[in-house]
C-alpha cells in the first residue's frame, strides 16, 4: 500500500500487520504495526510511507510461534541447519522482534532451537520457500504459525547478516552445533559447486 487509501481498499481481516516493503533487522516493526481497525491501518501506513519513503507492506497478523530457518546449498542439495524458536524475553520492547530488540538480542530476546512437529513442519516450509524462491548458497527464512499452529512463510533473507554473535544465521547455526568457519565454508563450499569451481584450500593465496 503506498497510501492509506490503499490500504482501505485491501480485501483482508483484522488484525493485520504493517511494515515496511523492504527493510531490514526489525525497521519499521513496532507495537503499532499490529493493527485491529480501519483508523489504526491507515495511521500505520502513514507512519511507514512518511517515515521510510516507501510503500507498506499490509499481511495478516499470524499469533502464533515465531521461527527462523538457516538453510546452506543449492537446489536439491540445500538443506536446513537448524529451525530457531524466536522469544520475546521479559525485557523486550514492546514484544515485536523489531530493530531495538535485535540490536540488544543479548538481553531482549531468547533463541531457542526447535525441533518439535511445529517446528519440523516450518523447516518444510522454509525449504520449499528456499527452492521456489530461487535463493543460492544460504538463507536465512522467516516464518510465523497461525492460531491453529500452522507455520506460514513470512520473507526470505538472501543475504543475511553474518555477524558471528550478533546476526541470526550464525546464532542458530553455533546453537546447532556448528562453528563459524564450519558455516563460512558450507556457503563458500555451495557457491563453488554452483560455479563449477574448486573449494580453495586453508591458508591458500591466489598470486598477485
Amino acid at each position: 500500500a503506498r497510501t492509506a487509501a490503499d490500504a482501505a481498499m485491501l480485501d483482508l481481516g483484522f488484525p493485520l500487520f504493517v511494515k515496511p516493503l523492504a527493510e531490514g533487522t526489525g525497521k519499521g516493526c513496532e507495537k503499532a504495526s499490529k493493527v485491529r481497525d480501519p483508523a489504526a491501518l491507515a495511521a500505520a501506513v502513514d507512519r511507514v510511507t512518511r517515515q521510510f519513503a516507501q510503500p507498506a507492506l499490509v499481511e495478516a497478523y499470524l499469533p502464533g510461534r515465531e521461527f527462523t530457518v538457516g538453510i546452506v546449498g543449492n537446489g536439491a542439495e540445500a538443506g536446513i541447519i537448524a529451525v530457531l524458536e524466536i522469544v520475546m524475553a521479559d525485557s523486550a520492547h514492546e514484544d515485536v522482534y523489531g530493530l531495538l530488540n535485535k540490536e540488544e538480542c543479548e538481553t531482549r530476546v531468547r533463541y531457542l532451537l526447535a525441533d518439535d512437529a511445529q517446528a519440523r513442519q516450518a523447516g518444510t516450509v522454509a525449504l520449499a520457500a528456499y527452492r521456489a524462491l530461487g535463493c543460492r548458497d544460504a538463507a536465512r527464512i522467516d516464518i510465523r504459525s497461525d492460531a491453529r499452529g500452522r507455520p506460514h512463510f513470512l520473507e526470505a533473507n538472501p543475504l543475511s547478516g553474518l555477524h558471528p554473535t550478533h546476526s541470526d544465521l550464525p546464532i542458530l547455526a553455533s546453537l546447532a552445533g556448528w562453528s563459524y568457519d564450519r558455516l563460512i565454508g558450507a556457503i563458500m563450499a555451495a557457491a563453488c559447486a554452483r560455479y563449477g569451481l574448486a573449494l580453495p584450500k586453508a591458508g591458500s593465496r591466489r598470486a598477485a
